[in-house]
């Protein structure tokens, strides 16, 4: 009998995870369950960096799988992502940050991140127009970045490509239990899908829908803004950020910049993924932005969105199983920093749902919070 697979989210790690789940299994009957439209959320309004470079040592053996296959990803997915390695580039603006920076470029080299510690001389080449106070910088080559939108719509194309049902605009009530194993996912509209496997991967709303099983995670939902400036003239090569500052500054091949780096945004109402950017975040990401590199200066503001992500006390995800109970894994709290993780998410998942051996990121679990629990 054919293996039923039922994910519920649309987003980057559920359309990942759906295709990786189609690809080794042609037989498997896989379902997307999409509350909105596929990217709707935190995946589309993503700032599409794709870095090992500063990761958590937790997720970094996620990011080299991940990082590691992103140059062929449009040839697997037979679509466009949007991707360029154009390297990452995490300046120091003063003389302390510049001293520590050695020691934070070591440790990354030690666990197999491929960083280099570069000078101020060496900053500016890679991207001309940084500011005068940068005293140097950590680069990583392999580093890069693709389109939000791009990417989710690459993923959905080979997911459908090859057997999986995405049905958009179906939202989720909750998760069928028998005898402590998932059989079935409950559609707004009453109707059951039944499944064998269950994959929860909604965002911000996987908390609520664990809830109704027993499942507490303790995930906060934050609104992260993103800014896109009006285009210039192609400049800036690497994804740019700076030691103690929220900022992440990609140039797109359209010419506009795309500025992010975690600036809050007011959530308004969470169930209808509305919310409300914040003036005083759009000036103080312009204004570290412009602190940083010169050129935007004679830039205006032509977009401004936000994303809802759901973030863990410790900022990395948790993947996997769940304890004491059968049939569901959960890819939640990716903590606005998921993107780049994406085709080893996936990967994962789809390991996970079909019994095979599975290492890479699988002890991501409820192991790193004591306050979360199953409780039926």
């Amino acid at each position: 009998m054919a293996r039923r697979i039922v994910i519920v989210g649309g987003g980057l790690m559920g359309l990942s995870a759906a295709f990786h789940l189609c690809r080794a299994d042609s037989g498997a009957r896989v379902t997307v369950l999409e509350r909105d439209r596929v990217g709707a959320a935190a995946s589309g309004a993503s700032a599409a960096g794709v870095r090992a470079m500063g990761r958590d040592p937790a997720e970094r053996v996620l990011a080299l799988a991940s990082l590691a296959r992103w140059p062929e990803l449009d040839r697997e997915l037979e679509a466009p992502t949007g991707y360029r390695r154009g390297g990452g580039l995490r300046v120091a603006l003063d003389d302390e940050t510049w001293a520590a920076a050695p020691a934070w470029v070591a440790e990354q080299r030690e666990a197999g991140v491929p960083v280099e510690l570069v000078d101020a001389a060496g900053a500016r080449a890679l991207a001309p127009g940084l500011a005068l106070s940068c005293r140097g910088g950590a680069h990583c080559a392999i580093d890069g970045q693709a389109g939000a939108m791009d990417t989710v719509r690459a993923f959905a194309t080979a997911a459908r490509r090859l057997g999986a049902r995405v049905e958009e605009g179906v939202g989720t009530r909750g998760l069928v239990l028998e005898r402590g194993h998932v059989v079935a996912v409950e559609r707004f509209d009453g109707a059951r899908e039944a499944c064998d496997v269950a994959i929860v991967a909604a965002g911000a709303w996987s908390a609520a829908l664990l809830s109704g099983v027993g499942v507490s995670l303790p995930l906060e939902t934050r609104a992260l803004q993103m800014l896109l400036t009006d285009a210039a003239p192609a400049a800036l090569r690497p994804v740019v950020g700076a030691f103690d500052h929220r900022l992440s500054l990609k140039q797109l091949d359209g010419g506009g910049y795309l500025i992010g780096g975690g600036w809050p945004a007011r959530i308004t109402e969470q169930a209808a993924n509305r919310y409300e950017v914040l003036d005083e975040s759009v000036k103080g990401s312009l204004e570290t932005a412009r602190a940083v590199y010169a050129p935007l200066a004679g830039r205006v503001v032509a977009e401004r969105w936000a994303g809802l992500e759901a973030f863990t006390p410790d900022d990395v995800p948790v993947l996997g199983p769940v304890p004491g109970l059968d049939g569901l894994l959960i890819a939640a709290g990716f903590c606005g920093h998921g993107f780049a993780l994406t085709p080893a998410v996936g990967d994962l998942l789809a390991r996970l749902a079909t019994s095979q051996p599975a290492t890479v990121g699988s002890s991501l679990t409820f192991r790193h919070f004591r306050g979360a629990n199953v409780g039926m």
